[in-house]
């Protein structure tokens, strides 16, 4: 199974992520994510404070986006971020190949996409261009049990 990392979604993802018979449900974002050695703001070489890594272009556009969702009162919260340490069952991830992992809980995908579709979003989301290589960004929705 080949694995596509990538920054944005495609339409078809959207719509497929809008119509999903359990999108209007709270929905779980599980985020794995690579970023840059070097961040590539546009300013970087005349602006040392944008001289940085990836994964610090990135921590800013996290700050920012949960404040932006705190200001917004949505019921968001990251439930879970970390590091990746090893792949214990399978062969077709490469554990290395992700640099953190989170997960956001979000109240359902209608609210997720109109979040990050606002203009207040698109004031951050340089910082997340600037930092981020590309990810996996899963949508996932809670189960009783098995």
């Amino acid at each position: 199974m080949a694995t596509l990392n990538a920054v944005d979604p495609t339409p078809e993802q959207i719509n497929a992520f809008l119509a999903h018979e359990q999108a209007g449900e709270p929905v779980f974002m599980l985020n794995l994510l690579k970023f840059k050695p070097r961040a590539t703001y546009s300013d970087r070489d005349s602006n040392p404070e944008n001289d940085v890594s990836g994964e610090v272009a990135y921590g800013r556009y996290a700050s920012a986006f949960g404040k932006l969702m705190r200001e917004r009162n949505i019921g968001f919260e990251t439930t879970f971020a970390g590091n990746l340490n090893a792949m214990l069952i399978g062969q077709d991830v490469d554990a290395t190949q992700w640099d953190k992992i989170a997960i956001a809980k979000y109240p359902d995908a209608k609210t997720m996409f109109e979040c990050v579709s606002s203009e207040d979003y698109r004031k951050i989301h340089y910082h997340r261009k600037a930092g981020l290589e590309g990810q996996l960004l899963i949508s996932c929705s809670a189960a009783k049990g098995f």
